[in-house]
């Protein structure tokens, strides 16, 4: 007969959970306990006592230790309990099935009861225990299509829950319910939703940890390589390593990712793409290096894959470096038969790492590198390779090559003379070969240059090398004109004539034995022959050497290339004759040839000469100006190069005559200068990308230099980093991100000029047509950017300091509240408003403030709507703070507004069912608050934007004035959202989010600067979460986990997530 069980022993149960909550050592005995005890006690009564239990930490919303400590206890406990010791009735212990475990299904029965309790902590809790107890079953749990269904509805209601804390949690509760085989699986659809619209990175991060990789998933997970938030960036390269293969991503994916990773601000980005993909990609490709570099292709991504070589030479000692690389043979070269593109770059990129190291490689560099002239003697004989290449594509091939074995040549050491000698020569032969085209010139230039220090006989130098080179000796073979052969040929035929009649007479005289005779007739014979012979020889082609001008383009283009590498290179402080003599011949015509190349290369070569001289500006300047005009884009971008240098390095004088005495020219040179500045501005509204970026860089320069100094221009730049045509202009974006900031604190004066520009911007803004890019920006943003702009307290010489005066802040107050009189019913009103209640005022501005303070009281009595009297009246509160009493009650404000009764917030249903806790808490080495460290990060809202774009990522070393850039998004109304997506904005109007499909807002980090759209209504471009997920509930879905049938099961998917743990 068997015994029967007892009752729950109240005092026992209170004892396990409060030493479970000293620490996890001790959690297996007190498991043991606490099974002893379920064994002991009917269910009916275990069951009261455990939830009573189970709901003292479920009101606890911080990150206490105690009650993390007794969460999981819960979780171990109830995981803990086999199917006999859970249900005995049960026979089946092959499946690990939810339904097997009475307690679980009742502990789960209950969570989804309450998880929509009003209390955030009971719905942070709910998820989090759900999230624990599927992640711990074991890989072959099964659970029944019922208990799916609401499992999957509660946590599809708690992904749309206001606190982050609880939709990360149940986005990891419902890790385990997707089925990445099926292409209309809802927990993927709800996936895909929030890891592009959630505004939390911590949610955004979830999603990437335990979201199945698939081709459906894969595109989403890349986006998040970009993301705002540098923890999600790390998180997306983390997965991509452990998750995706190497060979599911193209090549231009592939150096994409590397180039983003590699050269992210933020160090664990940088570290996560090097230690987890990169390494990670070594290793599905058997540790192949060479492999690696042919998967990522070197000719077109070459400096993407030093960056990644670099990173792969760290994680190893210098030894090992040496001694694995085995394609050198006994003189420490790669024979040619094994020279690639791939075994080229890893050489000379590993001998440039092994020397960057110092004394500590000198050791492992000889084993190596070459000495210099086997070195120099295999440069020629594989240069000699090229004459007989024909294919383009292997001549390309081969060129990379060959740059690469130049880069290994400045890593030589040439102390002695012999070694330098030979690099010369070598460069010098290079320079005359006529099969080394002039983009090589760009790696021979410079090393000449190195090895000739003297300016002058370097440009010498150069000058006969070019010389030779237009025109070099050639053997000309000259030939008789045919009057000459004519008198030549009757000469011939006369001396033959005159031979053979002395031959004659010759037999005659040996017939009559007159010798002596005969010998004189020999004797004239051979004179004859000799001079028929000279005749003969006469008629034949002589040659001769004489020198040829070639005019074709590729030569041209070589000299030219010389002579722009050799003035980057050298450093000079006026033009030499040589270099005048090379202008002229050269250079001149060159700008005027029909050939696009040669014209651009020729404004970059004159463009540096007048860098050189000032002289040259004014003669020149025009052809730059007309060149930037009418000519094809390449050509009208150098000459626009050309003329913001010359501003930048000379200034406006350069522009100007000189001996400008009378007023009248100095007036005129004036307007001359402001002329040709408006003419480089006129490009910042240029339709060409490239002119428009080019335009803003050297305007940015110019003003941060202070050879230009206009608000105008300030405004125009300020503009152009909102304009939505410009989302795609990484460049642009990245450079007006960083100069905004670093202009605006650099000075007082600077700050003035953004005053300047801050009314004439924002009226810009409101009065722009609908049909306008900018009627898409968001003004509030542009206004909280230029109030941080102007803040003097951020200016670097004062952030260390206390400050207090603001006058660009007070001025503004000023402008704002005449314009509000000015029309006090505008809608406009609405932004001048909630400007005034962000400036910060100083009580140094004690004379401005009083001005301001009668100009808003003059504002209350004009205006109607309440909402915004409420906003003036705060704000003369603040201004109150400054003033004086007296001057208060003499202008005494004018009180309309009505004190808000807060509303006491109400516990869930739960927290009414536990009584009094106190008693629970009180005890001493229970759960305490004053130890405790909340998790900050989980429990609250993000109140400002992503940072600027790839250039201006978020990184946690940011300075003051980087952060006074960062416009802080309105989070207010967080609170109500229930995860709507707001309206789908562009990402140029400087939202933290890009248009997924038609749905969502995407937080992206190609997005540089951004505001928080809300929803106000209902709006029909907006869709709900639930939208989103198209019907799946009532889905009937064919063959084996439908949901058709009460006893039909599903087997939960094993997720390992390494987040998990970490919430």
């Amino acid at each position: 007969m068997p015994k029967a069980k007892q009752k729950t022993d109240i005092s026992t149960m209170a004892d396990i959970f409060n030493d479970c909550q000293n620490s996890m050592q001790g959690h297996g005995q007190l498991i043991k306990s606490l099974k002893k005890l379920y064994k002991e006690t009917d269910f009916s009564d275990f069951w009261p006592e455990f939830n009573k239990m189970m709901k003292h930490p479920m009101v606890v919303f911080t990150r206490e230790p105690a009650v993390e400590r007794t969460i999981d206890f819960i979780t171990q406990f109830i995981i803990s309990l086999t199917p006999e010791e859970a249900q005995q009735e049960s026979a089946d212990t092959t499946l690990d099935n939810i339904c097997e475990n009475k307690l679980l299904l009742e502990v789960v029965t209950f969570l989804l009861q309450v998880h929509s309790a009003k209390g955030k902590a009971i719905r942070f809790r709910c998820c989090q225990l759900i999230n624990k107890l599927l992640s711990n079953l074991g890989e072959n749990a099964q659970i029944e299509d019922d208990m799916y269904d609401k499992i999957f509805e509660s946590m599809l209601e708690r992904l749309r829950d206001k606190v982050p804390v609880v939709r990360f949690h149940a986005v990891m509760a419902l890790a385990r319910l997707q089925d990445p085989h099926d292409d209309n699986c809802p927990v993927i659809k709800a996936y895909l939703f929030l890891i592009s619209a959630d505004t939390s990175p911590d949610v955004r991060r979830a999603v990437l940890s335990v979201i199945a990789p698939s081709t459906k998933t894969l595109a989403a997970i890349l986006e998040r390589t970009r993301d705002v938030n540098d923890t999600v960036r790390k998180m997306a390269y983390m997965v991509l390593g452990e998750k995706v293969h190497i060979k599911a991503l193209s090549i231009a994916r592939r150096i994409q990712l590397l180039q983003d990773g590699l050269t992210d601000k933020a160090d664990s980005v940088k570290n996560a793409c090097a230690s987890r993909l990169l390494q990670a990609w070594l290793g599905m490709l058997e540790g192949c290096a060479l492999d690696l570099l042919s998967s990522l292709d070197v000719e077109s991504s070459s400096e993407t894959c030093e960056l990644a070589l670099n990173e792969l030479f760290k994680a190893s000692p210098l030894h090992e470096l040496a001694d694995k690389f085995d394609l050198l043979n006994e003189d420490i070269l790669i024979p040619m038969d094994k020279l690639t593109c791939e075994s080229a770059m890893y050489w000379q990129t590993m001998c440039k790492y092994i020397d960057s190291k110092g004394t500590d490689g000198e050791v492992q560099l000889e084993k190596v590198l070459p000495n210099s002239i086997k070195l120099c003697e295999y440069i020629k004989s594989y240069v000699e390779n090229l004459k007989t290449v024909e294919d383009l594509e292997e001549q390309v091939m081969k060129e990379f090559i060959l740059k690469q074995l130049f880069l290994l040549v400045e890593v030589l050491e040439l102390s002695d003379n012999a070694s330098r000698k030979a690099v010369e020569n070598l460069f010098h032969d290079l320079l005359m070969a006529d099969h080394i085209g002039h983009h090589l010139m760009k790696y021979v230039v410079p090393r000449l240059c190195q090895l000739r220090s003297n300016s002058d006989d370097i440009s010498t130098y150069f000058a006969e090398t070019i010389s030779e080179i237009r025109e070099p000796i050639t053997v000309v073979e000259k030939g008789m004109d045919d009057d000459s052969r004519r008198q030549n040929d009757i000469k011939i035929a006369s001396l033959r004539v005159k031979i053979n009649q002395a031959k004659e007479e010759l037999e005659e005289h040996v017939r009559n034995q007159e010798f002596s005779k005969a010998a004189e007739l020999k004797a004239l014979i051979s004179e004859l022959d000799a001079e028929k012979s000279l005749l003969l020889t006469a008629e034949e082609s002589q040659q001769e050497t004489v020198r040829t001008e070639k005019t074709d383009v590729a030569t041209i283009l070589k000299c030219q290339t010389i002579v722009a590498e050799m003035l980057e290179e050298m450093t000079l402080k006026s033009i030499n004759p040589t270099l005048q003599m090379l202008i002229e011949s050269l250079v001149l015509p060159g700008i005027q040839s029909e050939d696009g190349l040669l014209r651009n290369i020729g404004q970059r070569t004159l463009g540096l000469c007048c860098l050189i001289d000032k002289d040259l500006v004014l003669q020149h300047l025009p052809l730059f100006m007309q060149a930037s005009k009418i000519d094809e884009e390449n050509v009208r971008a150098t000459a626009l190069y050309v003329m913001f240098d010359i501003l930048h390095l000379h200034g406006m004088d350069a522009i100007q005559k000189p001996n400008s005495d009378s007023d009248s020219e100095e007036q005129d040179a004036q307007d001359h200068a402001s002329n040709f500045v408006a003419f480089l501005g006129g490009f910042l509204d240029s339709e060409s990308a490239k002119l428009r970026t080019i335009a803003a860089e050297g305007m940015a320069k110019l003003l941060l230099s202070g050879r230009v100094v206009s608000s105008k221009i300030l405004s125009h730049l300020i503009l152009l980093w909102y304009n939505p045509l410009t989302e795609d202009d990484t460049h642009l974006r990245h450079c007006l991100g960083t100069f905004l900031p670093v202009y605006s604190f650099a000075c007082r004066s600077n700050q003035e000029k953004v005053e300047e520009a801050f009314m004439p911007t924002l009226k810009i803004l409101l009065n722009a047509p609908l049909s306008s890019p900018l009627a898409e920006v968001s003004i509030e943003n542009v206004a909280e950017l230029l109030i941080q702009l102007t803040s003097l307290r951020l200016l670097l010489r004062n952030q260390d300091e206390i400050v207090e005066e603001n006058p660009s802040h007070a001025n503004v107050a000023l402008a704002v509240c005449n314009e509000i009189l000015n029309n006090p019913d505008s809608f406009s009103v609405k932004l001048w408003v909630k400007i005034l209640n962000k400036l910060e005022l100083g009580k140094d501005d004690i004379i401005t403030i009083k001005e301001t303070f009668i100009l808003t009281q003059r504002i209350t009595e004009v205006m109607e709507d309440r909402k915004h009297l409420k906003s003036i009246e705060k704000f003369q509160e603040y201004l109150g703070k400054f003033l004086p009493e007296g001057f208060i009650n003499e202008n005494p404000a004018r009180k309309t507004s009505e004190t808000e009764e807060a509303a006491d917030t109400t516990v869930g249903d739960i927290t009414s069912a536990l009584g009094d806790t106190s008693s629970f808490f009180q005890e001493p080495h229970k759960i305490t608050r004053t130890t405790a460290r909340s998790d900050a990060s989980l429990s609250k809202t993000p109140t400002a934007p992503p940072p600027k774009k790839k250039a201006a990522k978020s990184t946690a070393k940011t300075t003051k004035a980087q952060q006074a850039v960062i416009a802080a998004a309105d989070d207010s109304d967080l609170e109500n959202q229930v995860f709507v997506s707001p309206k789908p904005t562009r990402a140029s109007t400087r939202t933290a989010t890009k248009g997924v499909k038609d749905m969502e807002n995407t937080p992206v980090r190609t997005s540089t600067r951004n505001t928080k759209s809300k929803t106000n209504g209902k709006d029909p471009s907006c869709k709900k979460l639930t939208e989103v997920i198209t019907a799946s509930a009532s889905s009937e879905n064919e063959g084996p986990g439908t949901r058709t049938r009460r006893k039909s099961q599903r087997t939960l998917r094993s997720v390992q997530s390494g987040d998990q743990e970490g919430k």
